[in-house]
């Protein structure tokens, strides 16, 4: 009986071994496992010295722009240069790289700059890392067939003129409807008086052309108004997005439309000063238009 209780304890001792065994093998594995989710986590954050001044931002941030300089940098088949604490090092401005960094971010470009400069050096920064939106081909010129029986177009294509009466008298800028990329036009005006004017875009071509869109219960379309009182970009009657000015006689107005994106970006002597973000109807494509209003008032392309 004594050998047979000296094997049972024997045999309990070498079951609980076993067992503390077992569970030293589990908690290996799981900081194992641990370890390794920590590392995947660790590669999805980036640390940047960028002329001095470090960022941290995400793998997926970096990656975004497909053909940007930044994709290529970080599709992991590049050698990349690293200062002393082992962060990439991007020898660029750092001031300027901030705002590069949120636009990647966001996809929104900076409604504004501190002065002139920094926007110039925003956009010299965008070409230099290739993230500038792509800019499509687009016939810029008014519209001859689509267009109110009201407004007048010269020779050239470039300048419209109300020629009719009073009233909403709407034109198509370009022969097609911009479905992908990004367009830029530039257009001086000259306005007898503010009233319904309005510059911007619209998701068809009209059935009437002598209906406004922007500002009223009319047409279709987001534009930006003319009215000081009033700034703004409107989709008929609402208000979609602030404007800091509006526009009168000698004014350029500028547009940026990014179809891709949905964004309608304005300016006013080369001032941005509003913008509507991510517009889900503006991504289905879109007519580049105007809206003038009174006898006499001429609108030219000038870019």
């Amino acid at each position: 009986m004594a050998e047979l209780e000296e094997l049972r304890q024997t045999l309990e001792k070498q079951k609980n071994e076993l067992e503390q065994e077992k569970q030293r093998l589990e908690l290996i594995q799981m900081q194992s496992s641990d370890l390794e989710l920590q590392q995947q986590l660790d590669d999805q954050i980036v640390d940047l010295n960028v002329g001095g001044v470090v960022f941290t931002t995400k793998l997926e941030t970096l990656q975004k722009f497909e053909g940007s300089m930044l994709s290529s940098m970080f599709s992991g088949s590049h050698l990349l240069a690293r200062d002393r604490h082992g962060r990439i090092f991007i020898d660029r401005n750092p001031k300027i790289f901030e705002l590069l960094l949120d636009y990647m971010r966001t996809g929104n470009l900076p409604l504004s700059f501190h002065s002139p400069a920094d926007e110039k050096a925003f956009q010299i920064e965008l070409d230099y890392f290739a993230l500038s939106p792509q800019t499509v081909h687009f016939n810029s010129v008014w519209n001859s067939q689509l267009k109110s029986n009201g407004l007048k177009i010269s020779e050239d294509g470039k300048t419209v003129e109300v020629v009719g009466d009073d009233g909403d008298h709407t034109i198509i800028i370009g022969d097609n409807k911009i479905t992908h990329g990004t367009i830029t036009i530039s257009v001086k005006v000259s306005i007898p008086r503010p009233n319904r004017y309005s510059f911007g875009v619209l998701p068809d071509i009209p059935t009437h052309f002598n209906k406004g869109f922007g500002y009223k219960n009319g047409l279709l379309g987001w534009g930006l108004h003319d009215h000081q009182s009033n700034l703004g970009i409107y989709c008929q009657t609402q208000q979609v997005a602030q404007s800091s000015l509006g526009y009168t006689t000698n004014d350029v107005i500028t547009m940026i439309v990014d179809v891709d994106r949905g964004n309608l970006t304005f300016k006013v002597n080369g001032i941005r000063c509003a913008e509507l973000l991510s517009c889900e109807m503006i991504k289905l494509g879109v007519y580049i238009g105007a809206t003038l209003f009174n006898h006499g008032a001429t609108w030219k392309i000038v870019s």
